[in-house]
């Protein structure tokens, strides 16, 4: 998996910790920018990746909320929603979740990723989310021993 470090939402993202991971506030990721090569709406389906570190486990849950705007700079305000999606535990350790690709109703190249916990009881798990070069779907999120931290994808020994 090919990561750039422009495109990357949260890298260890934490609910406990309102500054890890590249949040700007508690659950909240910095604005990120599309270039011209991933413009929405003009080229085809623009991979995302969200894992989770810690899982999820049953009756737990995350909100994720993909926010847009325009501009040739970085915008200041809270942008529109484009999409939403909830994801219910249990969730394996290392498990993908959410979107394969950008909303379709994605149409702005500024980007902000939120997210927000539901009855979440521990606290050791961490959030990666970025926009990929490719959809990673099928080997990589099937494989449980592979793991991203912060950046680096590492194999984990499974028993």
């Amino acid at each position: 998996m090919i990561i750039d470090s422009n495109l990357v939402f949260f890298d260890g993202a934490t609910k406990d910790d309102a500054t890890s991971g590249g949040q700007v506030s508690a659950g909240k990721s910095d604005w990120i920018p599309l270039t011209g090569f991933l413009n929405p709406g003009q080229v085809g389906p623009i991979p995302i990746h969200i894992c989770l570190s810690g899982g999820l486990k049953s009756g737990e849950s995350l909100t994720f909320t993909l926010k847009h705007a325009d501009g040739k700079e970085k915008p200041t305000d809270e942008g529109e929603e484009a999409g939403s999606m909830e994801v219910k535990g249990p969730v394996r350790a290392g498990g993908t979740v959410a979107w394969r690709f950008i909303p379709r109703g994605v149409t702005k190249p500024w980007l902000k990723l939120e997210f927000t916990d539901s009855n979440i009881t521990s606290s050791t798990g961490s959030v990666f989310a970025a926009i990929v070069r490719e959809d990673l779907t099928g080997s990589y999120q099937d494989n449980t021993g592979l793991l991203i931290d912060k950046g680096k994808p590492q194999y984990q020994a499974t028993t």
